[in-house]
């Protein structure tokens, strides 16, 4: 989403890369899913590897050149989305997969980027490594990953916070893209020097009332804390953040986490560090990765 887009209102232009892969089928799925609840624009996007100028030598006879890839692209898209080619803006690209879906994502103005996940990786052998991370680094447009077959809208949604401006802004971002859905809400802390305590008990008490209070002062810095106050489910838990995300993730039957990035907590180190490695393979259902925005300019 765009900056603006991000804090008030849901998507209105939505960007589905894809592989044209079977796992793919799953995000063009959530795609549809949330451009008819949001009444959002639909761009559809392939990226081809660099063509091979050979592939098109003119002096070959046109029955002894390979298929022009751009058209099996086309006419295999064309084929998986059926009747949404009437509806979605189609776009075949070439080149570096991160910089061509930023690239689009910019010209066609789309305030959300939705991928699927094939060999574990986003969009397989184009994608393995570092594209997701690529993206994150690069563009400020939200990814979301889907790994869960979209079927239905999304039920429970979780976010992980870790009292940043990062994660405050993600949390406000969920508020408001999913006003109906329930919200649970994740902080992982861990307990310094708590094998030096007399009393170890009495300190990781102390402890968790310390962090209490923390999370009950970060309510008050957001626009939305009082609904928050209202319509989350709040788990405040011992232990590191990925353990304690996916633990509630699987015990909540959580369909969709959101978290923010480019925060100083030891969340969004964590994030920075493993999304496209660690954290993007444990976690079972879709995720939801939102940037913060760049700090306005000051004055001089």
């Amino acid at each position: 989403m765009s900056e603006a887009s991000a804090t008030k209102e849901p998507a209105r232009s939505i960007l589905l890369a894809t592989d044209l892969s079977p796992r793919c089928d799953r995000a063009l799925d959530r795609a549809v899913l949330l451009s008819q609840s949001w009444q959002a624009k639909l761009v559809i996007l392939h990226v081809l590897e660099k063509l091979r100028d050979a592939d098109f030598d003119p002096s070959v006879p046109s029955w002894r050149r390979p298929p022009d890839p751009v058209s099996v692209a086309a006419k295999q898209l064309l084929a998986d989305i059926g009747p949404l080619a009437k509806m979605a803006d189609i776009v075949i690209d070439e080149g570096d997969p991160a910089e061509a879906i930023v690239r689009t994502a910019e010209k066609k103005g789309c305030d959300l980027i939705i991928t699927g996940v094939a060999r574990d990786e986003p969009f397989g052998r184009l994608f393995l490594g570092t594209t997701v991370d690529r993206l994150l680094r690069s563009s400020h447009t939200p990814i979301l990953i889907v790994k869960k077959r979209g079927q239905r809208a999304y039920g429970r949604i979780a976010a992980a916070i870790d009292f940043s401006d990062s994660s405050r802004h993600a949390l406000e971002a969920a508020i408001r893209c999913f006003p109906d859905q329930a919200l649970m809400i994740f902080h992982a802390y861990e307990i310094p020097m708590s094998g030096l305590a007399h009393d170890s008990a009495a300190y990781r008490r102390q402890c968790q009332q310390a962090v209490e209070r923390d999370y009950k002062a970060f309510l008050t810095t957001m626009t939305c804390g009082e609904t928050i106050r209202r319509r989350a489910r709040s788990f405040i838990e011992l232990g590191t953040p990925d353990e304690v995300l996916r633990r509630g993730v699987r015990d909540m039957d959580i369909d969709l986490v959101v978290l923010g990035t480019e925060g100083r907590g030891a969340l969004s180190e964590m994030l920075i560090a493993s999304v496209g490695k660690h954290l993007m393979a444990e976690l079972p259902c879709d995720v939801l990765m939102i940037r913060e925005p760049p700090a306005a300019p000051t004055a001089a």
